[in-house]
């Protein structure tokens, strides 16, 4: 009986000893600060709703850890979510804070910048519009271009309703000749031929054209 109470005994001096051991350990680790641009995500929006034009896609976030843990740390590592779910139509104003900051074990945000984000939200619009071919570039002397066919002739964008509205056609980018001296056939992606910063995009399944180009010899008038 005595042996087993001596034991124990053995049992949880041995353990407190272990946790002032690991105590003095951790406690002993240099605790640092470093500073990352983490990817700012806006997630689980209706399907029926959409964002409108320039929003925060960074956030400055502090971390304080113990230096073997923070010179682990890389930006890919960290992430920085919003979730829309509960979103509705018009500007919003959200509170950022450190739950929404994903960090590895051992780190703690010490703060974050900014500290709130402004989105406006729209509802999300979709039509077709006229796909245009851009070339540069020209077949050689003695040829020219009798014509061109885009095959489909339209696409369907969707985006913001309001941005929508500006777009009155899509583009196939620039599509180059060089030297052909026969029909050319080339396939293209278009893109909305919106301002830089849109968030217009093609919906069309595949999204692709087949942009045929008729190239003749020159007639010669007698």
């Amino acid at each position: 009986m005595r042996f087993g109470l001596r034991q124990n005994l053995y049992l949880k001096l041995f353990s407190i000893l272990l946790a002032i051991v690991c105590w003095f350990v951790v406690s002993g680790e240099e605790v640092s600060l470093k500073d990352f641009a983490v990817p700012l995500e806006y997630a689980n929006l209706p399907r029926s709703l959409d964002l409108s034009g320039r929003v925060t896609d960074t956030v400055a976030v502090r971390l304080r850890a113990p230096e073997p843990i923070l010179r682990a740390i890389t930006e890919d590592r960290l992430a920085a979510r919003i979730d829309l779910s509960r979103a509705v139509l018009g500007e919003q104003h959200i509170p950022l804070d450190a739950s929404m900051i994903k960090v590895p074990g051992g780190a703690e945000v010490v703060s974050l910048a900014p500290d709130r984000v402004e989105v406006m939200i729209e509802r999300r619009v979709g039509r077709e519009v006229p796909v245009v071919a851009e070339f540069a570039g020209r077949p050689p002397k003695g040829y020219e271009i009798a014509g061109h066919s885009i095959d489909p002739p339209t696409v369907t964008i969707e985006g913001p309703a309001s941005e929508v509205a500006r777009v009155s056609q899509a583009t196939t980018g620039t599509i180059v000749l060089n030297g052909e001296t026969s029909d050319y056939v080339v396939d293209a992606r278009p893109i909305p031929d919106a301002p830089q910063g849109s968030r217009v995009r093609v919906s069309s399944p595949g999204g692709a054209v087949r942009v045929r180009v008729e190239i003749r010899p020159v007639r010669r008038v007698s």
